[in-house]
């Protein structure tokens, strides 16, 4: 179960990068005038950092990243909501699957067994 927590980590956090730079590149080609692409980007740079940050974590075993990353799983579900109220088709097949990678991880995590530290 570790493994597949780590390989959901590495996937969403590439995906969530991989979406703010194709907001910033789209907003600087079509010239949008609405809102920051930029701010938008650095954004979803920052979530995509800690995401990566909490799943590094966990393959080190490290006990203070599990309760972030599934923070982190439970904030992507709920994105994935939000994408399936939408009304378009595309954003609920797309709200189904974020909604299943937060699902999975989240699962994946808390069946991953726990590593008491020293404190413990």
């Amino acid at each position: 179960m570790k493994k597949l927590a780590l390989a959901i980590g590495v996937i969403e956090s590439a995906a969530i990068f991989l979406y703010g730079l194709s907001i910033v590149i789209r907003g600087t080609v079509e010239h949008s005038s609405v809102g920051s692409p930029l701010v938008q980007f650095i954004i979803y740079s920052m979530l995509a950092g800690s995401l990566a940050a909490c799943t590094r974590g966990i393959l080190k075993q490290q006990n203070w990243a599990r309760t972030p990353y599934l923070l982190l799983q439970l904030f992507i579900g709920i994105a994935g909501y939000t994408l399936f109220s939408g009304t378009l088709m595309v954003y609920k097949v797309v709200g189904i699957v974020v909604t299943g990678f937060g699902i999975f991880g989240f699962v994946a995590l808390v069946r991953t067994p726990h590593t008491p530290s020293v404190a413990d």
